[in-house]
Parts: C-alpha cells; sequence; structure tokens
C-alpha cells in the first residue's frame, strides 16, 4: 500500500511539474525592477504570433525553435537594460532559424559563448539563448555589447532560486488574471512620471520601495494600465492604501484642457486640504515647484481646491518649469496674501500684475503665471498662452477613446508617447511599439 502510495505521489509531481514548467524564467533576474507578462494565445488585438514575429523578425514561429504557447516576458534588469524572455522548445532549430536570418543580412550569424548562442537584432539588441530560454535584451552601443554578452550569459545559466520565480515581483505578477499584467518598481519608470505614481507615499520612502500591479490591454493605439500602488514595506504599503481614499470619481471638466501634444496629464478630484499632505511628502512634485515655491506659497493654493483638477506637463526639461496646473477651488481667500509675497519674493526674483486677479512670477530660471477666473477656477502656466489655456477647451484635444477610459476614475494619468524624450524614455518607446504597433497614447488609471 505505502508503495502504491508513494508511486502516485511521484506520478502527480511529474504531472504539475510537466503542467507549470517555468524553468525558462531563471533566465530573468531576481532583481529586475520591472516585469510585464504577455500570454500571446489571449491578448485581444494582438495576433499571437504577430508579438513574437515581430520582435524577432520570425516568418514562422511554429518551425523557429521558439514555444509560443507559452508567455513572454517583458523586464528591466538591476542594472536599467529592458529585456524580453520567451521559452524556447527547440535549441538547434532556433539556431537554424537565426542562421538563415543571417543568410538574408537581418541579423549577424550567431556565435557560440560560454555555451550559448548570440547575435544582434537592429545594431541595438542582443539576442542570447540556451535549450530551454531566449533573451533580448538592450538598447547599447556595440561597444557595450560584449560586456551585456557576459551579463546574458551569467543570467542564462541561473537556477531557480536567482531566477524571477523566486521573487515576490513574480509572485503578485503571477496572482494578477489578466492576458497583459505588470508589477514594477516606480523607480523603474522614466523620471518624468514617477511623481504621480509615488503620491500617497510616506517622505522618506524611495521609488524603489513603491510598486505598481497592473492589468494592461492595447486598443486603438491605446495602451491602459489599470492599477494600484503597493509596497511590501508594510508601513508605506499602509500609507499608499490611504492616500486613496482621498480621491473621487472624476468627471470631466478638464480632460478638454489637455492638448494630445502635451507630454503628460495628471487628472484627479480632491479637497485640497487632504491633497496638500500627499504633495509635501511627494519628492518630484516638491522638485517640479521649487522656483514657484520660492515665492508663491503654493500650500495655501493647493487648501483652496475643492473640486476637479488637472496638472498638465506640455514638456519636461531639467533646468526649467513646463508645467499647467487647474483647479476648481471652494475659495480664493489666498489672494490677500498676494501683497506679502510681492514684498518677501527673493532676491533675483519678482511678482507682478498680468491682469485682475492675475499675476506671474519670473526670475532667471521660471516664469508663472497664475490667477483665479471669475467663477473661481484657479489657472496658471509657465507662459500666457499655456496659463489661458488651461481653463478653456483645446483645439488640438485628447481622442474619444482616450476621454471615455478618464471619466469616473479616481486617479488617471495620460503619457503621450510621441513626447517621451530621454534615454529611458526612448528605450521604452523602441520596445513596446514594435510589439504594439503605432502605440500613440499610455492611460494609468488607479484601481
Amino acid at each position: 500500500m505505502k508503495k502504491i502510495v508513494y508511486l502516485i505521489s511521484c506520478l502527480m509531481v511529474l504531472i504539475f511539474a510537466s503542467c507549470s514548467d517555468n524553468s525558462y524564467l531563471n533566465a530573468i533576474p531576481n532583481e529586475s525592477t520591472a516585469l510585464i507578462s504577455m500570454d500571446p494565445v489571449k491578448m485581444s488585438g494582438v495576433n499571437n504570433m504577430a508579438v513574437l514575429k515581430t520582435l524577432l523578425h520570425f516568418s514562422n514561429i511554429d518551425k523557429s525553435g521558439i514555444d509560443a504557447s507559452n508567455k513572454i516576458y517583458l523586464f528591466e534588469s538591476p542594472d536599467g537594460n529592458l529585456g524580453v524572455c520567451a521559452k524556447v522548445k527547440d535549441e538547434d532549430d532556433l539556431t537554424e532559424t537565426f542562421n538563415k536570418l543571417a543568410a538574408k543580412g537581418t541579423c549577424p550569424k550567431p556565435k557560440e559563448r560560454r555555451g550559448f548562442h548570440f547575435t544582434v537584432l537592429k545594431d541595438a539588441w542582443i539576442a542570447g539563448w540556451s535549450d530551454a530560454s531566449i533573451l533580448i535584451m538592450g538598447p547599447v552601443t556595440p561597444d557595450a555589447q560584449p560586456q551585456l554578452q557576459q551579463q546574458m550569459a551569467k543570467y542564462l545559466k541561473q537556477d531557480e532560486e536567482d531566477g524571477i520565480t523566486a521573487s515576490k515581483m513574480y509572485e503578485k505578477l503571477d496572482s494578477i488574471d489578466s492576458p497583459m499584467a505588470m508589477v514594477a518598481q516606480a523607480q523603474a519608470l522614466p523620471d518624468q512620471f514617477i511623481a504621480p505614481f509615488t503620491l500617497g507615499a510616506p517622505k522618506g520612502a524611495d521609488a524603489s520601495q513603491v510598486m505598481i500591479a497592473a492589468e494592461m490591454s492595447v486598443k486603438k493605439g491605446i495602451m491602459h494600465i489599470n492599477g494600484e500602488t503597493f509596497s511590501f514595506n508594510k508601513t508605506i504599503d499602509k500609507s499608499l492604501k490611504d492616500a486613496t481614499k482621498i480621491y473621487r470619481p472624476i468627471k470631466g471638466k478638464y480632460i478638454n484642457s489637455m492638448p494630445k501634444t502635451a507630454m503628460l496629464g495628471m487628472f484627479l478630484n480632491v479637497n485640497g486640504t487632504k491633497f496638500l499632505p500627499l504633495m509635501q511628502s511627494n519628492k518630484g512634485i516638491q522638485q517640479l515647484l521649487m522656483g514657484v515655491n520660492a515665492a508663491i506659497d503654493m500650500n495655501n493654493i493647493i487648501r483652496s481646491v475643492d473640486g476637479e483638477m488637472a496638472i498638465i506637463t506640455p514638456t519636461y526639461g531639467s533646468d526649467n518649469i513646463s508645467m499647467s496646473m487647474t483647479a476648481q477651488l471652494a475659495n480664493s481667500n489666498w489672494i490677500k496674501d498676494v501683497g506679502y509675497w510681492k514684498e518677501s519674493c527673493p532676491a533675483g526674483g519678482k511678482i507682478l500684475d498680468w491682469q485682475k486677479n492675475a499675476w506671474y512670477y519670473t526670475d532667471k530660471k521660471t516664469t508663472f503665471y497664475f490667477g483665479v477666473s471669475k467663477d473661481m477656477q484657479f489657472f496658471s502656466g509657465s507662459s500666457k498662452e499655456e496659463a489661458a489655456q488651461s481653463i478653456i477647451a483645446s483645439n488640438d484635444q485628447l481622442g474619444d477613446n482616450v476621454k471615455e477610459i478618464i471619466k469616473g476614475q479616481k486617479l488617471v494619468m495620460v503619457i503621450n508617447m510621441n513626447a517621451m524624450k530621454g534615454d529611458k524614455a526612448g528605450a521604452v518607446t523602441s520596445m513596446l511599439k514594435p510589439i504594439f504597433g503605432n502605440l500613440e497614447t499610455i492611460v494609468y488609471t488607479l484601481k
């Protein structure tokens, strides 16, 4: 009887092992800062074969050596490189597939290094594979390619304890029931986008401690990320969860104010007194407002807000502010302090009258226009045009598909892919667009 029980136990282990063979994921480093899973078979709007064909330039996936029935993973490695990982069905077939591509001039002929095969795609992305996994990582310059190949060889021979499946990040990702899902540290995002995701985190919290878990979908050029912020640190997690309670449903008052050419827009509906502590604790937002806060008491202005708010960043620069903020006000009591602000302006700056109940602050680095409309709306911008535009409908508005996503949500961030700049932002764009086609907009909504 004991022997029968033992045999049945062994059989069950074998069955479960064969059904859930994720050993190919050992090639993804355990300390990755971002992880996205894509189930090609279940993804709507994206042909299950097209994802791999586009990434690898294969015309026939079935005979390529890739196992297309398993999930594909995108990740950001600890050193900041972007990567793709897929399961290998037959290493010899995969090598032969790349040999054929090399004969057509699509890539260099694969070379064996440290027991693995490597080639280069589009002069910047390294492809390396074993009998279990294929990794594509980059982008890197030609000079940096040998070093990345060495690192990839280490990843390809990792065992389970060094791979991503042993991480809390993977455990969280695996719990999300969606054809496409993401778990990422806030610090893995391009610098321009970190601040909104860390709203609610305690002042001393690092962006690496704030996590984003989300379901993802792509339709008509829009990637919709519907998620939540959390932390594996219990104190930070509680603070993030408590912060979400202050957000109220967005009715859409300022949706038409964002031009679709702007880089970033954030929409919310809050009571300013409750929202102010979140802004005060947010390093990114405080840095963005640093020049203005030296002369204008933005805290007092935020306290007067009660209703819809929009923060639009037309462009992003490290040495000057380019931002407009618009909000419905409960009162404009802070106007009586403008005289004091003028008198106490720091050296090199001054506050001047612009029009009735409107002023502008200027110094060598910053110019900021702000005021109150007759119907109690705060408006502002880094130019007269931006400030005036912030409370009226733009001539070049967001598409209807984006507007429909925004209404009724708690907090929304709209990202214009075409306006993204910077090394990391450019790398993200270069990876996503080939997979999903003409991806123009990313919309993040808070669950």
